[in-house]
């Protein structure tokens, strides 16, 4: 079985890579699945098939979406139906939510006086912005050194420039998935401050629990892996590569056992 990587961004969201070198990132690093997971988008999802095809790695359509519940439940897709209109247009009300969001945001950095303007996020990511997007920003005015660094001063609760998310709740994002032929997997749940909601999500859909995940311990990773099994989900896991210049650059950064592979890549055969 070869190696996969299951959750991946590229420039239609907050990757630094087009979609097609995401694909060839994967095949320098013998991965031969590969799911293009961007936020809120699954329009790089045909570039990046056709270089797949090019390259001899098999990929597979995904999709992360930002929930506004606790401020890190995102619900990844999986076996989705990239060119269904119901999802274009769930997508798109997602889309201008995060807009809004991010122009909120740079009001509030200008209000605690820092140079910034809603056009220096203009063509920052083909689809998607998010707050990765005025971290850059921040970096490429040197008012921080990186990414990391602007979210540690500038964009997490209690700083100057957070706001709130304003995307869907967990029900919707689930919903989301389903009503285009997908499945729902919890994403990073070493992130998830409220765990105990893990029985509510499976009754709204939920199917899965991304176990294997490069800031997860070891031990971490057999408490996820136990948990979905206690709760009858499937495991998930992907490197949540997002490109040079952005702290998640390892693509292929986890090593999931045989028998997940093959019961994520059964499913996504017959997607």
């Amino acid at each position: 079985m070869g190696r996969v990587d299951l959750h991946c961004h590229s420039t239609y969201s907050d990757g630094t890579l087009a979609p097609a070198e995401v694909v060839r990132r994967a095949k320098a690093k013998n991965i031969e699945f590969l799911v293009l997971s961007d936020h809120d988008s699954v329009s790089g999802y045909p570039e990046a098939r056709e270089a797949g095809e090019k390259l001899g790695v098999k990929v597979f359509c995904g999709i992360e979406i930002n929930t506004r519940e606790d401020g890190q439940v995102h619900v990844l897709g999986y076996g989705i139906d990239w060119r269904s209109e119901a999802l274009a247009r769930r997508l798109a009300e997602f889309r201008e939510r995060r807009r809004r969001r991010a122009s909120l945001i740079l009001e509030k950095l200008r209000g605690a006086g820092i140079d910034i303007a809603d056009s220096d996020l203009d063509g920052v990511s083909k689809e998607s912005l998010g707050r990765p997007h005025v971290a850059d920003a921040l970096k490429r005015k040197k008012v921080v050194g990186s990414r990391q660094e602007a979210f540690k001063k500038y964009l997490t609760k209690g700083t100057p420039g957070y706001v709130e998310p304003m995307g869907p709740d967990v029900a919707e994002a689930i919903a989301t998935i389903r009503e285009a032929g997908g499945w729902a997997s919890l994403a990073h749940p070493g992130t998830v401050k409220t765990p105990e909601e893990l029985p509510r999500w499976k009754a709204l859909g939920l199917e899965a629990l991304e176990a294997y995940y490069p800031a997860h311990t070891g031990a971490q990773t057999d408490r996820f892996a136990a948990l979905a099994r206690e709760h009858g989900l499937g495991i998930t896991g992907g490197s949540d590569f997002h490109g040079p210049g952005t702290g998640r650059d390892k693509m292929g950064a986890i090593e999931m056992p045989s028998a997940a592979i093959d019961a994520v890549l059964g499913r996504l055969a017959h997607a």
